[in-house]
């Protein structure tokens, strides 16, 4: 009788109908990589739970006449399909028996998925979708100490790099494999560590304790580079991770187990690499973004007030007047700039009572 932690290789025909870990897959092809489906209805449902809530959401909003960019659906929902292929696509069907796909499902659940993930704003789209107590609720929610705590970028910034070398440098790596419910809990870690890092760093919800962009940038600027000597340390080592899980397999095909070591390794570095670059020019975009936005608002501020200034002249039609309303006109209210408006408005107009300037206006 075998033991549970023994490996029983199967028939290349009958792999994907025995579901489960401790079965050696059939040597991957592209077909099997890109059209394989792994049967977990766990996953599955979740994803479909995500999708359809945010829908439903968006639904909202476009039968009361508001608008919700489609960009942001499309980036939530690729999110959604990234994090779906590293669950259940064919990746996964050999995430216990190469160390190169469970490199490659690594970087989609920790790196890949939280980026369209977090620029799909659901924080945002919940605020202005769920009725008044609800969302109430979750104003509580993300000003809570936890909430900030959890966003606070150094947070995030910390279990990344922290997983990164625990995982793979400790016992854990071999203890997940062998065990299928600490397996599905570091897939959920890192997916949800991964928004935690790119949640407060690209993300476009609201979240306490954001860092300014130049600080977001500096956090990008020390991160990638210890990703970068992680997966150089783990290319270089003559050590095999979890060698004696992988040396139970007797896996006939494929590269050495050193070998696919170092292609999972080399894999990890050149996807951290690029992803740090894709994220750096998103950054940089937000931020030039950004500064023409407060731009432009300061220049609607300075018009206002110039207007305001020009009605409370001593020969204006409007001086002896009390100051009306501004009618809002931007696009982007700005209430601090209405703010200070209002009062310049005022106290022109309080000036002119105290000089005794009620006369009508001269011509």
């Amino acid at each position: 009788m075998t033991s549970p932690s023994t490996l029983v290789p199967v028939a290349p025909q009958d792999v994907f109908a025995l579901p489960g870990q401790g079965q050696l897959p059939p040597p991957p092809t592209v077909g099997r990589m890109l059209l394989h489906l792994t049967p977990e209805p766990g996953p599955l449902l979740l994803i479909a739970t995500m999708a359809g809530l945010y829908l439903l959401g968006v639904r909202r909003l476009t039968d009361r006449g508001d608008a919700w960019n489609p960009w942001r659906t499309a980036s939530w929902l690729a999110g959604l399909f990234v994090v779906g292929y590293a669950l259940v696509g064919g990746i996964a069907a050999y995430d216990t028996a190469l160390f190169s796909a469970h490199a490659v499902q690594h970087m989609l659940l920790g790196t890949v998925a939280p980026i369209p993930l977090a620029l799909g704003a659901p924080i945002t789209l919940a605020l202005r979708a769920l009725p008044r107590r609800s969302r109430g609720l979750l104003v509580a929610a993300l000003h809570s100490r936890v909430a900030r705590v959890m966003a606070f970028p150094l947070v995030g910034f910390g279990l990344f790099i922290v997983s990164l070398y625990g995982l793979y440098f400790t016992s854990l790596y071999e203890s997940s494999l062998r065990h299928p419910v600490l397996h599905l809990f570091l897939h959920i870690h890192f997916l949800v560590v991964g928004c935690l890092f790119y949640w407060p760093i690209i993300g476009l919800d609201p979240v306490p304790g954001r860092l300014p962009y130049w600080g977001r940038l500096i956090l990008l600027f020390v991160t990638f580079p210890l990703h970068a000597l992680w997966a150089l340390a783990m290319f270089t080592t003559n050590e095999v991770f979890a060698a004696d899980w992988y040396s139970s397999l007797d896996r006939s095909w494929g590269s050495s187990l050193l070998g696919d070591q170092q292609t999972g390794a080399g894999l990890m570095w050149a996807a951290g690499e690029l992803v740090g670059a894709t994220v750096f020019v998103a950054l940089f975009i937000q931020w030039s973004r950004a500064d023409g936005r407060e731009a432009a608002r300061e220049d609607r501020r300075l018009d206002r007030l110039e207007r305001l200034a020009a009605s409370a002249a001593p020969g204006s039609a409007t001086a002896d007047q009390e100051p009306q309303q501004i009618p809002e006109t931007d696009p982007e209210p700005d209430p601090e700039a209405d703010l200070v408006a209002r009062e310049a408005a005022y106290n022109a107009w309080l000036a002119r009572l105290a000089a005794g300037d009620t006369g009508p206006a001269r011509r």
